[in-house]
């Protein structure tokens, strides 16, 4: 929530965006070296949530950026020439790699909503679509299905549903607000899903034949995607055990004989054993890290 607050702080200044109209040239140029940033920033719905076009984005981007960078860089220079003034040379040249590096952090920042939005999407997929399939299986009216997914405890996707059902209540067609639904959402299966729905909605044939379809097809790629984490977590295992298990047991144990030999007293201290407990303790959470990050989204 802090990176979410941190990527949005300059959307929401006023000055900024006025600021950056100034540069709105360079936006053009930088849209058309990252095409993809419109798409990114239209699944991810910033857009909408501050009316931003994709130039205007990284009109805003450049321009913190270049401030940041040029504060950073004046920043260094002073600091350095109250001392012997021969590295003050090494300011700029630490402004611009401060400047290109908060730009790369601010441009990725749609992707990485439009990844979180794609996990929330795909965990609860398939227990969302089998809700649907057994409330038609049931004599359920479809759009009753709709507003029962978004009444429950789905996540992004009952979020989804709500808006689905709050422009059908208002006059606009299911039909027209599911291709909407699947147009703005970046989750793969999510979008196929939706599209089957569509298109036995408007040809007239068997909902619950199609979704049955659609969930045969995703209970198959759940699988593949639970046989290759397991392929992934067998060599992270093995890490695992070479580097937070044995390792730190022969360190300690060669550190304590060669303590022993003469001047070499200061390896079996009090500290270097607290450094060595540090060290196992941020390894512990880098696996954890990475296990979760690999995770495959269908399961849940």
């Amino acid at each position: 929530m802090a990176e979410k607050n941190k990527g949005i702080a300059a959307l929401r200044s006023q000055r900024i965006r006025n600021l950056s109209h100034y540069f709105i040239s360079v936006g053009d140029v930088l849209a058309k070296i990252s095409p993809m940033i419109a798409i990114q920033l239209k699944q991810s719905g910033l857009d909408k949530d501050y009316n931003l076009t994709a130039r205007e984005y990284l009109a805003i981007c450049f321009t913190v950026s270049a401030t940041m960078g040029i504060l950073a860089g004046t920043a260094v220079s002073l600091v350095l020439s109250m001392g012997t003034g021969v590295f003050v040379s090494y300011g700029p040249l630490i402004g611009i790699a401060v400047g290109f590096l908060n730009y790369m952090q601010l441009v990725t920042y749609p992707k990485s909503i439009v990844s979180k939005r794609v996990k929330n999407l795909e965990k609860n997929l398939i227990f969302a679509l089998r809700t649907i399939l057994v409330q038609i299986r049931s004599g359920v009216p479809i759009f009753d299905s709709f507003v029962s997914v978004g009444a429950g405890n789905y996540g992004q996707i009952s979020d989804e549903f709500k808006i689905v059902i709050e422009k059908s209540r208002s006059g606009k067609p299911v039909i027209d607000t599911l291709e909407e639904l699947a147009i703005r959402n970046p989750s793969m299966y999510f979008r196929r899903a939706i599209w089957q729905l569509v298109n036995a909605m408007r040809s007239g044939s068997d909902i619950g034949e199609n979704l049955e379809c659609v969930l045969e097809a995703l209970s198959k790629e759940q699988m593949v995607q639970i046989r290759e984490y397991k392929s992934v977590l067998n060599p992270l295992a093995m890490m695992y055990m070479m580097i937070a298990v044995i390792m730190p047991s022969l360190g300690i144990t060669v550190m304590i004989i060669i303590s022993t030999f003469p001047g070499m007293g200061r390896l079996g201290d009090k500290m270097t054993f607290w450094m060595l407990l540090g060290g196992v303790i941020i390894m512990q959470f880098l696996f954890m890290s990475v296990i979760r990050g690999k995770r495959p989204n269908l399961i849940g």
